[in-house]
């Protein structure tokens, strides 16, 4: 009886392992704050060892509460090393702080800002990029800072698809398959090999439950009569 009743349970959990959701290659975009401080963009650059990925977002604050100064940040988004208003992308010039109306809720210049905020596409995004940081007192240029941001490729990317600073046709040397992307593959072969014993094993337990649904009972039902034959042959002995 004990074995009848486990076996509806194992199903259960059989069911619960297939219906696990799998972890997705991607991730949960983030973004990074850097502080425009009157030395330049803190930190400086943005290299690989951050994790900064494709989809993720840069937001420059403007930290120099230096009076009538101003600091405007510029990337270089098609790589050809010129910063130009109209293949990259500029912000507005930062002030420190922006007047607000009564009610708090809007800047009475419109085109006061305190911070820009730009987001690399979520793909076809990867490699590093030039960015620029002016900073001027009134009209008059005090300093720049050139500096770079590397962009990670995100894990979710389809196979084959350039990236940016990538060279690709006639002329470009063969590269190999890169290690992370073989053992994705593995990982998913695994994934597909765990679902189908799972499946495998929900219907074997379905068809057993059914058999012993199904199969008449051997066990032998005692009545008064048996129990005083019982008592008779015990007295002869």
């Amino acid at each position: 009886m004990r074995r009848c009743k486990m076996k509806p349970l194992v199903v259960v959990l059989l069911l619960m392992m297939v219906a696990l959701p799998m972890n997705a290659s991607g991730h949960t975009p983030s973004i990074i704050t850097s502080n425009l401080s009157q030395d330049g963009p803190v930190p400086a650059n943005i290299t690989e060892t951050t994790e900064f990925f494709e989809g993720d977002s840069v937001y420059f604050r403007m930290g120099d509460s230096a009076e009538n100064v101003t600091m405007r940040v510029a990337i270089d988004i098609d790589g050809d090393g010129v910063f130009n208003q109209s293949n990259d992308v500029f912000s507005n010039w930062l002030n420190f702080s922006c007047e607000l109306n009564e009610n708090g809720t809007a800047t009475l210049d419109e085109n006061c800002s305190i911070s820009f905020k730009y987001q690399f596409a979520a793909n076809n995004s990867s490699g590093t990029y030039y960015y620029q940081v002016e900073r001027r007192v009134e009209d008059n240029y005090t300093n720049s800072w050139i500096n770079t941001i590397y962009v990670g490729i995100d894990m979710h990317i389809e196979d084959g698809s350039p990236s940016v600073g990538d060279c690709f046709g006639a002329g470009c040397e063969e590269t190999t398959t890169q290690p992370d992307s073989e053992s994705n593959s593995i990982e998913l072969d695994l994934i597909k090999i765990l679902i189908l014993i799972s499946a495998i094993g929900v219907i074997a337990m379905s068809i057993s439950i059914v058999k012993d649904r199904n199969e008449p009972s051997t066990g032998k039902v005692f009545d008064s009569q048996d129990a005083g034959h019982i008592e008779l042959l015990e007295s002869e002995e």
